[in-house]
């Protein structure tokens, strides 16, 4: 898809993946709005993204979790950029921990934030889509979408939700011409990573130590370049590829060794308290 002159919409646009998103947009001569709640953090990469490019950039406080805020902020995108061509949902959050030491609350805040965040996007920005009969909508997951392991059950509830609702968003919207992608970013260094970081479990970190590390750049690269293809699955790097190929096919191999890892883990750190 060539990006000039087109309306690009990014949730979680103040940091990370989603700020990346909306430089390398702005580069390519969109027009962009970023969503976030801070205003603070909103405007400061307002100013960054706008001097990135030569396109209209706007910032939009919108909270996820209330219908209310999506509604209003999707309106002021809509007024303020005249519509909308392409729609990334990228924000959500970790927050890492086995399930005994992970509330109700918790559970649902997750989920409100990763997955029904995207849904109230998705049905803020649908009628502009239908009513136009174009563009695309990405939706950020995570590898931890189809694969999963200790400390992540709740973020990968809320991811594989995400996936199970593409699927039949693909199709709905291709009857309006509308793309649908779906990406998987693994490991990102972003601000959320580092905040996730501080109170990870010493077995999880076992896990993940062995695991290729990418930036917000190369993964906000990875996505555009799923969009410009419009196709429905994305990930970034072989070695990412070829574990999503190997869960579907082999998903004892994969399980495999994640287990040994978790034994590893086990082994230097030992058994989680009781």
């Amino acid at each position: 898809m060539d990006l000039a002159g087109k309306r690009v919409v990014i949730s979680g646009g103040s940091s990370g993946i989603g700020k990346a998103l909306a430089i390398q947009a702005a580069k390519r001569g969109a027009s962009v709005a970023i969503l976030a709640r801070d205003a603070g953090r909103l405007e400061s990469a307002r100013a960054e993204i706008a001097a990135a490019g030569k396109g209209k950039v706007i910032a939009v406080s919108v909270d996820v979790t209330s219908d209310a805020s999506v509604e209003a902020g999707a309106a002021k995108v809509l007024a303020e950029l005249g519509g909308i061509d392409v729609l990334i949902a990228n924000q959500g959050y970790a927050r890492c921990a086995p399930i005994w030491e992970t509330s109700m609350d918790d559970f649902q805040a997750i989920m409100n934030t990763n997955f029904y965040g995207h849904v109230r996007l998705v049905k803020a920005f649908v009628p502009a889509f239908r009513a136009q009969g174009s563009g695309s909508i990405c939706l950020v997951a995570s590898m931890l979408a189809f694969m999963s392991f200790y400390g992540y059950g709740p973020y990968s509830a809320s991811k594989h939700a995400i996936v199970g609702f593409s699927e039949a968003l693909r199709q709905e919207m291709g009857l309006y011409n509308v793309h649908v992608n779906l990406h998987f970013p693994p490991t990102t260094e972003t601000p959320g990573l580092t905040e996730e970081n501080k109170t990870k479990p010493p077995v999880t970190w076992a896990i993940e130590e062995s695991s290729r590390k990418f930036t917000s750049e190369q993964v906000a690269a990875s996505i555009l370049a799923g969009i410009d293809k419009n196709r429905l699955v994305n990930l970034i790097g072989v070695d990412s590829w070829f574990i999503y190929v190997a869960k579907r096919f082999a998903p004892w191999l994969v399980r495999f060794f994640i287990d040994s890892d978790l034994k590893k883990g086990i082994k230097k750190n030992g058994l989680p308290a009781v």
